[in-house]
Order: structure tokens, then C-alpha cells, then sequence
């Protein structure tokens, strides 16, 4: 007991350590130059949607006919639960190569059965990382920042003022470089996808030529942030497109919480045996 007493102990004074001097040490750039405060934590404000950006080519949406409306019940108790998430594969931005994906998922929505969706299934969580809605913190050092996510403890890393290397392995969070921006804004440029999920819960697809650039801004009061993200996936959208990620200031940091892995492998869609013991261990 005494031993946990002192363990709890250090943990409280490294946890109030690290929110104590993490602003500091982030207090100017390389060059001296302010940078923004991402310390956070700070909650996702978009239930699982890609919203549009103000100008420009529109993310997938709902396939006409189909309103997706989230689960749950009114005021007298009536469930006005909509149907699953059905992407609209008639999206002019598409290629056919897209579009034949995308309708792959929105026929497999109609009978019930959502889109792979990583943090489910334990794996990570890649470009839907942008879509979690549990606590996202942000950890400042002058050469990178790691983005640590409450689900799973999923962890990002963003290596700062270098290029990208020339051939990076695919990979599920890709290879992220990034630099500040007039004191204000952090730009994040990744590539090197393994293509092994999607970009929202409707299943939009993406390749393993993904390029993402996110440019991550704190709003003047420190309440709120705003993420502008460019997709740029010749294989399977015909153009360069944006969409808006809302965050709010939350209050409490990321606590555990531990994944329960499901028996089906969501890339296979084998079920994977579960181990039942024979006979008694003791």
C-alpha cells in the first residue's frame, strides 16, 4: 500500500509538471517567433462528418434517398434512429474507381452493415483519426509534436521544418512533416498511406497516393480550433478537395481506455478463432 502511495504520488507530480511547463516550452519557435498553444485537450466537434469547407468541391454526403440521422430516442421516447451511414457514389468528384468502392460500402450500408471503421476493430485509426471523438492532446517539442489520442492510445508523430523521406513505407497514420505558420497555425503534410481504411464513416476510399495537408489554428480565445483539410487522391477523386474539422477546449485530459478486439478481421473478413482452454488451469 505504501509503495502505490508513492507511486501516485510521482504520477500526480509528473502529470502537474507536465501541464505546468508544457506551455512554456513551447513559448517560441526556432527563429523566436510566437507559435500557438495546442496543448488542449480538445474534443471533436464533427460526429463522424467530413463537413464542407466555404468554397470548392463537397465531401461525400448522404446518397439521395437516404438521411442519415444518429441513433437515439426524443423527448416522449420514440426512437428516431436513421438508417447506417450511405455514401452518395453519384458525387461527380469521384473516379470510377472511387465511386465503384464507395458503392461497394454504401450497398453494404443499405442492408445494415457499416463500413470498416479502425478504432472498432483495435487497429489504428488513420485518416479517421480526424474524426475521433474522444480527447486529442497535442505534445510541443521544437523538433516534433506527437498527437495522443484518449481511444486506444493511439499516438501520431509529426517531425517539424524537415522534408519528406523519398520513399516512406506505407503505413496506417503515414508520414507526417510539418512547420508553424504565422504564429498561429500548425501545417501538417502527410503521405505514405497504406490505404487500409477510409476517410469517414461513410467508407470514402482513399489510395495509397493520398495526400493530406492539415492546417491546424486555435481560435483567439483558446476555445475553439479549426482544422482545414486538402485531400488530393488522383486514383480516386478527380480533383483536389477541402473539409472543415471542429474541436472545442474540453476539460478533462485523455483518461485509459483500452480497446476490446473484435474476432473478425475487418481487411478479410475472417473470423479469427477464439482460444477456449480445455480444461482448467488450476
Amino acid at each position: 500500500m505504501r509503495l502505490h502511495r508513492i507511486a501516485m504520488a510521482i504520477a500526480g507530480a509528473t502529470a502537474a509538471s507536465f501541464l505546468v511547463l508544457a506551455p512554456l516550452a513551447i513559448a517560441a519557435d526556432s527563429e523566436g517567433g510566437k507559435i500557438p498553444n495546442l496543448l488542449g485537450p480538445w474534443n471533436n466537434t464533427n460526429r463522424f462528418r467530413l463537413k464542407p469547407a466555404p468554397t470548392g468541391p463537397k465531401p461525400i454526403g448522404d446518397l439521395p434517398g437516404y438521411i442519415h440521422v444518429d441513433r437515439g430516442v426524443d423527448a416522449n421516447g420514440q426512437d428516431f434512429s436513421g438508417n447506417y451511414w450511405v455514401g452518395d457514389y453519384t458525387n461527380p468528384i469521384l473516379t470510377a474507381a472511387g465511386a465503384a468502392a464507395l458503392k461497394t460500402n454504401a450497398e453494404n450500408a443499405e442492408k445494415e452493415k457499416d463500413p470498416f471503421w479502425p478504432a472498432t476493430f483495435c487497429y489504428p485509426f488513420g485518416p479517421t483519426d480526424l474524426l475521433q471523438p474522444q480527447p486529442l492532446i497535442f505534445l510541443q517539442e521544437p523538433d516534433k509534436i506527437t498527437m495522443i489520442y484518449e481511444r486506444d492510445h493511439q499516438v501520431r508523430h509529426v517531425y517539424l521544418n524537415v522534408p519528406h523521406s523519398k520513399n516512406p513505407k506505407p503505413s496506417w497514420y503515414g508520414e507526417s512533416v510539418g512547420h508553424y505558420e504565422n504564429g498561429d497555425t500548425l501545417v501538417v503534410d502527410t503521405v505514405g498511406f497504406n490505404a487500409k481504411a477510409f476517410l469517414d464513416r461513410y467508407g470514402s476510399p482513399y489510395s495509397e497516393q493520398l495526400h493530406m495537408i492539415e492546417r491546424y489554428k486555435v481560435n483567439p480565445d483558446g476555445n475553439g480550433m479549426q482544422v482545414d483539410v486538402t485531400y488530393d487522391d488522383p486514383k480516386m477523386y478527380k480533383e483536389k478537395w477541402n473539409s472543415v474539422i471542429g474541436y472545442r477546449k474540453g476539460r478533462a485530459f485523455p483518461t485509459e481506455e483500452v480497446c476490446a478486439e473484435s474476432a473478425e478481421d475487418p481487411v478479410t473478413g475472417k473470423l479469427n478463432p477464439i482460444p477456449v482452454a480445455a480444461k482448467p488451469d488450476f
